[in-house]
């Protein structure tokens, strides 16, 4: 049965679930709005393979909110919930946010992970320039009163438009400093891509994006693509998660 925690983080608590099962164990880190229900079709597929480690990160899912949705906040919360829960040397699974915060923590605790599996995310460049920054902030106050619904209902984060904005525009922001942490890795990493656009971008800029796995699988040999779906940055989990889950295993199988 899963065990339900509560982890202390800084200011706030994040609500974390730990499921028995064979090693190394898996964390799963969600998108920048979604929380541990995205994953749950890739948990089943794996079916108590591994020990499974899903936590909504602040102010998502059933965390609480704080005053630091940072980057590097969110990268000391891997580090929390991975000594909270015991495990040694995971895999991180990310999407999307997660992807780039798996990138980030392990090129950053060398030794200390076993494996990445970047599920379209974690493509090492930057899109946005002022004017971009500009539309996202835009965007998110035309967007607040969906994401207080959604938010009301466990789907979404309990932040405010700007505080929202502040998180797409940090991703960007380290996204186009990942070819360091790439060149830093020292353990396997393999991407699942989506295809197609997204809300907010069109998908001539979404595939300018995907094109950057190409840099990270150049800067360091262990970095590779496992493979591409036919399914949108917001499908992928839920429709290809057997590509997720074929992933997980195949990285695993590389870290021995």
């Amino acid at each position: 049965m899963p065990a339900h925690l509560e982890v202390p983080a800084a200011d706030t608590r994040l609500h974390t679930i730990h499921t028995p099962g064979g090693e190394p164990g898996v964390v799963f880190l969600n998108g920048a709005f979604g929380t541990t229900r995205d994953w749950d079709r890739v948990v089943h597929r794996l079916a108590g393979k591994y020990r499974t480690v899903r936590f909504d990160a602040r102010a998502r899912g059933r965390s609480g909110t704080s005053d630091d949705y940072s980057v590097p906040a969110a990268v000391d919360d891997i580090g929390r919930v991975i000594r909270a829960t015991g495990l040694e040397r995971p895999v991180l699974a990310g999407w999307s946010h997660g992807a780039t915060l798996a990138v980030r923590y392990a090129a950053r605790h060398p030794g200390q992970v076993a494996g990445l599996v970047l599920v379209d995310g974690a493509y090492p460049i930057s899109m946005s320039d002022a004017a971009g920054r500009d539309k996202v902030r835009a965007q998110f106050r035309r967007l607040g009163w969906i994401m207080r619904v959604l938010a009301k209902l466990g789907r979404s984060a309990r932040m405010s438009p700007a505080e929202a904005a502040d998180v797409v525009i940090g991703l960007d922001a380290v996204n186009g400093e990942l070819g360091t942490d790439f060149a830093a890795l020292d353990c396997p990493a393999v991407y699942v891509i989506g295809s197609g656009a997204h809300p907010g971008t069109t998908e001539e800029e979404m595939s300018t994006l995907r094109a950057a796995a190409d840099d990270a699988t150049t800067e360091n040999p262990r970095v590779s693509v496992y493979a591409t779906t036919a399914c949108n940055h917001v499908q992928v989990l839920r429709k290809a998660p057997d590509s997720v889950a074929k992933a997980i295993e195949a990285v695993v199988d590389r870290s021995h």
